[in-house]
């Protein structure tokens, strides 16, 4: 328990102490494998995002991702509420395709070298029967303009595109 406290203090750390940003490191530069959380796994969640017409999402969940080959894993929980917070529709979420990642530096000067910040683009199938695209975004050392959260795009539905509230993470294997 205390490494996950650690962990979550060195993120909150970073996110906060963002003065001078690496580049992102390179995905060219060789495989490697990361569990991502976003909401779930010891980081606070649900991570939450709304859509145009006011509806929010609700997403937990964490797996992995390789580059080079890109491959993912995992899955999770949603829940959809329409504006007054009562649940339209819910159940879980399996990963199905990578479609992109990029890893940002890591923790290494806290002392948390396989922590990273990073931004993945998973399509993932939705047990309602759509598909999706959930955008994981951990905001540790990222570019500016990038909020720590996740979106979700529903193919042929809702686009939950304004990150409200989230905690994600990469951790390298």
């Amino acid at each position: 328990m205390k490494t996950k406290s650690m962990t979550l203090f060195l993120c909150s750390l970073s996110v906060l102490s963002l003065g001078s940003l690496p580049q992102p490191i390179s995905a060219s530069s060789g495989s490697a494998t990361f569990l991502y959380l976003a909401g779930s796994g010891g980081v606070e969640g649900p991570d939450i995002a709304r859509a145009g017409n006011g509806d929010t999402i609700e997403v937990a969940g964490s797996g992995f991702l390789s580059i080079h080959p890109n491959s993912v894993s995992g899955g999770g929980t949603f829940i959809i509420k329409d504006p007054l917070g009562t649940p339209i529709d819910s159940g879980n979420w399996t990963a199905e395709k990578l479609n992109s990642f990029v890893p940002y530096d890591s923790l290494a000067q806290f002392g948390a070298p396989d922590v990273f910040g990073g931004k993945a683009v998973i399509q993932v199938a939705l047990s309602n029967g759509s598909t999706a695209i959930l955008t994981v975004d951990c905001a540790i050392f990222a570019p500016p303009g990038h909020t720590e959260g996740v979106t979700v795009n529903i193919q042929s539905g809702l686009n939950f595109n304004k990150e409200i509230f989230g905690t994600t993470l990469f951790i390298k294997q």
